[in-house]
């Protein structure tokens, strides 16, 4: 940094307020990146004054971590440096919700739980399955590319947003896409943007595709041995049953014997549909032996939160291995095997994408386990990545290999980002 915090603070507050500024020592701890705190905190209270405190960090030279909710900060390697922590909590508004076309542009800083509330008097709600949506806001899903469980269902989040805005380091502020869903104009620069886990610029707005509450939601969870999940979710694959999410896990607090797998299948639509698909359900599933239970309500939000808030548990090394379908089956069972370190690892496969997310108490890591997993990744032409808390990571790429496009992205982050002040060095190859 070209000059001290105490100055940057001082340019800050000419431009944004007293108020926007942070020096109390908790709030610096509690805004800490893989144990580095920052050395102050700033909350603008406008997407202008966002882009006029990334302005004054990029001719400073001051390294920036934009931090919407604060769930997926252990996402990524640790921070090569990190200055100010440029809080979204004040750009939190629903700015347009447009049910007859169904679309809501919001500002980043508004948490997931707080839109699906302003969107439920409509019917609708955002698609995303997001751990923690209490505190998860729509920049941060956006930018760490925060899949859920009904990605398979609704799609992914780089095909539901469709329009957003962005506060570029010079300060610039840009926008792609648009509030229609079909918009075709130019780049599509929402893509680029989503996943880029703030190393190119802030979002400062989303536009989003929603969908329709449905009338009936339930859940069916079966228990049985590996193989005969496998066989269950083959015959499944082959019938006209659409479920929501379909997925096969094993070791999670729930299960009664460490060795069950469990096959969890949520399926959402109109009553007399999903009363259907369930009765069907249970039938193929009393043709292969296995029993099972029928969730609603309290038993059934319980078993989907354990799911949906699996891969960001900050207390543990979680493993997230992407695959194609057709190799599931061979790589869970290779898995249903693995011990690490005389442990039995929590598995959780999203049967519909292909991810398997593998938990493991952070004192049980060891780095051969990182690379037998990628290794094994690979050779399904595959990849693993992991999350991680800060000390875990030392010496460890948590993205494995580079890619071969490690070039254009580099010249990419050059052309959004020449002075390298935007979350440096936490994403893969360093950028």
């Amino acid at each position: 940094m070209k000059i001290t915090a105490d100055r940057l603070a001082e340019l800050l507050r000419s431009e944004l307020g007293t108020d926007a500024i942070e020096f109390d020592p908790d709030s610096l701890a509690h805004h800490a990146i893989d144990g580095i705190n920052p050395a102050l905190i700033c909350a603008p209270a406008t997407p202008d004054q966002l882009a006029a405190a990334l302005r004054i960090c990029n001719e400073t030279d001051a390294a920036v971590a934009p931090w919407g909710g604060g769930t997926a900060m252990h996402v990524g390697n640790a921070p090569r440096s990190y200055t100010i922590a440029l809080a979204t909590r004040n750009l939190n508004a629903l700015i347009e919700h447009d049910h007859a076309n169904l679309t809501a542009t919001v500002q980043s800083g508004i948490t997931l739980a707080a839109l699906q509330t302003a969107l439920a008097p409509q019917n609708q709600y955002a698609a995303l399955d997001a751990p923690f949506p209490e505190r998860a806001t729509i920049g941060g899903i956006v930018a760490a590319n925060l899949n859920g469980p009904r990605r398979g269902f609704h799609g992914s989040v780089r095909d539901l947003v469709i329009g957003i805005k962005v506060a570029l380091p010079t300060g610039e502020q840009i926008k792609a896409g648009g509030k229609v869903v079909k918009n075709v104009a130019g780049y599509d620069m929402c893509k680029l943007f989503t996943g880029s886990l703030g190393t190119l610029g802030i979002i400062t707005e989303v536009t989003l595709r929603m969908a329709a509450l449905a009338e009936q939601s339930t859940m069916l969870s079966l228990r049985s041995s590996l193989g005969a999940a496998l066989e269950f979710i083959q015959i499944l694959a082959h019938s006209p049953l659409l479920p929501s999410a379909i997925l096969l896990s094993r070791g999670f607090s729930s299960n009664t014997d460490i060795d069950d797998w469990q096959i969890t299948i949520l399926s959402e639509g109109f009553v007399e549909s999903v009363e259907r698909q369930i009765t069907d359900l249970n039938k193929i599933a009393a043709e292969s032996s296995i029993a099972g239970e029928v969730l609603n309500g309290a038993a059934r939000d319980q078993r989907w939160q354990e799911i949906r808030d699996l891969p960001l548990r900050p207390d543990s090394c979680v493993f997230r291995l992407t695959l194609p379908r057709a190799a599931l089956p061979a790589i869970l069972e290779i898995i249903d095997r693995w011990n690490a370190g005389e442990i039995t690892p929590e598995i959780l496969a999203d049967v519909a994408s292909g991810v398997v997310w593998i938990v493991i108490p952070r004192g049980n890591f060891t780095d051969e386990q990182f690379a037998q997993l990628s290794a094994l990744a690979r050779e399904q032409h595959g990849h693993a990545i992991m999350f991680a808390p800060g000390e875990i990571k030392s010496g460890t790429d948590v993205w494995g290999p580079s890619p071969a496009t490690l070039p254009l992205m580099r010249e990419i982050k050059r052309q959004f980002d020449p002075q390298g002040i935007m979350n440096p060095g936490r994403f893969l190859g360093g950028l």
